[in-house]
């Protein structure tokens, strides 16, 4: 058995630890294995944690993962990056770049979408979903690295016959061109990822860990393989929904500790039909290809427009509040000062900003409909037996908790008629999942999503004094440089 473990993160990444206990745990279950363990460690100085390339960053990054290796028991082989692309690799994928301006959603090398994978983190760090600054050298940089590991993978993956591969999410350029090269050459490739704190794993056997089918499975899976009773079951997902709402969220981000709690908009109509719209923050969702391409508009965005034109003109009678997401505080960019326009355009139509006090559950409790495009607010309605309209795609789009469309022509009769919520029992089992899903790592653990990371009882990573002297000195040394150079 050969088996190669990628581990292209090592900075800033909760990989860092999740690997390591994925590359133990192999070692333990194969001991006459030859396992390989993959690390970026320098050999790209340009990565998703590490746009400006900092050499403080790949050092901390590097010193970071020898100490981790270092906790590791068994036999291996740890490869840096450097080790399997070549210089004909590299030229090889600049050469399919020359002439190409920008980089295209739609691009691709072979069957690798380096153009996805590429402005996936593009979108990401930058907040830019239309794309307007996408000619920025880093970007074409990223995409010709990924196309050279994609080339490099293969011809390491056949020359040295590997069995199986573990790489972590997927989703982004280096990460997803390792997945891809897997796939060309027809191994199983498990894409690991956080399932919840406290040390728990998904894995992803040849898809990405943001496939919807797949991530139902495990939802699926985890309530009806429980011992738990069913009653034990719902108890426990009725608390994920509670936490939530209290601001002690346990998975996703929580943003009521910026609200007031039970505030709400002077014009609340307690006569008239409440209707709200919760915007998504989708950087994360946004160039993952056909399964998160929302099946109604070109994007929430667009919806959101179509929603206002809809409402204003043909049902004055109803009030349309669009509660803006609070990450989208800040951000000048025209799609969101396009949805801050939108206020007062028809007199039934009124914006919440991401920067308002209003408390967005007691909003969610004045409402007769909830609209979202993906938003974990669109799950939380069903809970509180709120119908749920869902106008894009979300972990939750086949699992029957929302009102899902195969045309925009039914939101209309949706709007016009009475609606009851769907099964609460729906939305309990990913509240179920969120507090008890995954499986536990042995090594690996970590108490909140942004927490600590541990290997083996120590943090990760362990740096030395020295190891720190050396961080702060690149640092300096690199803010001078950029401070004369600009």
């Amino acid at each position: 058995m050969k088996i190669l473990i990628a581990s292209v993160f090592g900075f800033n990444s909760y990989s860092r630890g999740i690997m390591p206990d994925v590359l133990q745990s192999v070692l333990d279950k194969n001991p006459e294995a030859d396992v390989y363990y993959l690390t970026n460690s320098q050999s790209f100085k340009l990565c998703y944690f590490n746009l400006e390339k900092n050499p403080a960053n790949c050092y901390r990054c590097k010193t970071g993962i020898k100490n981790a290796l270092e906790l590791i028991d068994g036999k291996f082989t740890h490869l840096h990056i450097n080790h399997i692309v070549s210089k004909e690799d590299l030229k090889r994928a600049a050469n399919f770049f020359a002439g190409k301006e920008i980089i295209n959603l739609d691009q691709k090398f072979e069957e690798f979408e380096v153009g996805e994978a590429t402005l996936s983190t593009y979108i990401s760090r930058t907040r830019d979903r239309e794309l307007i600054y996408v000619q920025q050298d880093f970007v074409k940089e990223l995409a010709t690295n990924a196309v050279a590991l994609y080339l490099g993978m293969k011809r390491f993956l056949k020359e040295y016959k590997i069995n199986v591969v573990y790489n972590f999410n997927g989703r982004q350029d280096y990460v997803r061109a390792i997945f891809k090269a897997a796939l060309a050459c027809n191994l199983d490739c498990y894409n690991v990822e956080q399932a919840r704190p406290g040390g728990y794993l998904e894995f992803f056997k040849n898809v990405l860990t943001h496939n919807i089918s797949a991530k139902k499975d495990l939802i699926d899976s985890c309530w009806e393989n429980s011992s738990l009773s069913h009653e034990e079951k719902i108890e426990i997902g009725k608390k994920f929904f509670k936490k939530q709402r209290s601001g002690s969220s346990v998975i996703f981000p929580s943003h009521i500790k910026n609200q007031t709690s039970k505030l709400l908009p002077l014009n609340i109509s307690e006569g008239k039909e409440n209707i709200v719209l919760y915007t998504s923050s989708d950087d994360e969702f946004a160039a993952l290809g056909e399964d998160f391409n929302n099946p109604l508009f070109k994007d929430q965005f667009a919806g959101i427009h179509f929603l206002v034109e809809l409402i204003g003109k043909k049902f004055p009678e109803k009030k349309f509040y669009i509660r803006m997401h609070p990450n989208l505080y800040g951000l000048q960019f025209d799609y969101v000062q396009s949805i801050r326009d939108l206020n007062g355009k028809y007199p039934n139509i009124f914006l919440i900003y991401p920067e308002d006090k209003i408390d967005s559950y007691a909003l969610m409790d004045k409402a007769s409909k909830i609209i979202t495009f993906g938003s974990t607010i669109g799950l939380e309605a069903t809970f509180y037996q709120k119908p749920s309209i869902l106008l894009g795609k979300s972990f939750f789009y086949y699992s029957d908790v929302t009102y899902t469309l195969k045309s925009k022509d039914e939101i209309e009769s949706l709007l016009r008629k009475p609606l009851i919520a769907k099964s609460k029992i729906s939305a309990l089992r990913f509240g179920f999942y969120y507090l008890q899903g995954g499986k536990k790592a042995k090594y690996y653990s970590q108490d909140k999503v942004m927490g600590e990371v541990i290997l083996k009882g120590k943090k990760i990573p362990t740096l030395s004094l020295k190891d720190r002297i050396i961080i702060q000195l690149l640092n300096k040394a690199y803010n001078i440089f950029n401070t004369e150079r600009d």
